[in-house]
């Protein structure tokens, strides 16, 4: 059976990164597929940059990508867009450029950052008025009806989550390298929260026909991390990588 390391959502946290890949060297596993948003945030993107583009991996653009890229000849009012567009070398910029926003790896997986069509949907998780749900098993199906991969891989929510799906297809979210939890804000107001502060991420093991998934729990030193978005200026952020959930003033009671 071949390994793979499955990696998302690293949003330029150097720190549990070198973690992430330190453990997955230490497993001796050399297949690394990253699903992407590899810079953005309230932490040290060029240094993440650097680290991804110089480690062997396969990796495709996330959301956050597409709008460094997208934002890169104007003036942006997402928070921390203009101090990381500021960090990137020209080099990284290329290299973001360069990246599929989808593709098959190895005939096994079918890799997308959100969903098949979308850098900035969920595949797994549906906003209602009420919170975040699942989608049930023939809303998945349908979702993925023109996927022939066993394997779909999928980031964007920060939350690992393993569906097995009734045609016999899985999909796998890693959860999120470089931030446990985020407040989202579009036409409801959410939060996703991975309840712990823990660098994450997954490893598929396969023969093409028999799946073994192992949904990993990397501790690094967040309290670092914490400090870095603090002294970036993110309160928020440093909150969310301390404990992997909302603050209080943040808290939606559904």
């Amino acid at each position: 059976m071949k390994a793979y390391a499955i990696i998302s959502d690293v949003h330029g946290n150097c720190l549990a990164l070198q973690a992430v890949l330190a453990d997955i060297k230490a497993k001796k596993i050399n297949t690394i597929i990253n699903l992407g948003d590899h810079v953005f945030g309230a932490l040290e993107p060029e240094d993440s940059a650097q680290i991804i583009r110089n480690t062997p991996m396969f990796s495709i653009s996330g959301n956050t990508d597409r709008e460094i890229l997208e934002s890169l000849d104007k003036v942006s009012e997402k928070e921390n867009m203009e101090r990381v567009k500021g960090e990137l070398s020209k080099d990284s910029i290329i290299w973001l450029k360069s990246l599929p926003p989808t593709a098959v790896f190895d005939d096994v997986f079918f890799v997308c950052h959100g969903t098949p069509t979308s850098d900035n949907e969920y595949l797994l998780e549906k906003v209602t008025p009420n919170g975040v749900f699942v989608y049930n098993d023939d809303e998945l199906i349908a979702k993925t009806s023109h996927i022939t991969q066993k394997i779909i891989l999928c980031g964007h929510s920060h939350v690992n989550r393993l569906v097995y799906l009734s045609n016999g297809k899985i999909i796998l979210n890693p959860g999120s390298v470089g931030l446990p939890a985020y407040l989202g804000v579009g036409e409801h107001r959410f939060a996703m929260e991975s309840m712990t502060p823990h660098a994450k991420y997954a490893i598929v093991c396969t023969d093409g026909v028999t799946v073994n998934i192992e949904q990993v729990y990397v501790a690094y030193n967040w309290n670092r991390a914490s400090n870095v978005a603090k002294a970036n200026g993110s309160d928020n952020w440093s909150h969310f990588l301390l404990n992997g959930r909302m603050p209080k003033d943040l808290r939606i009671e559904n």
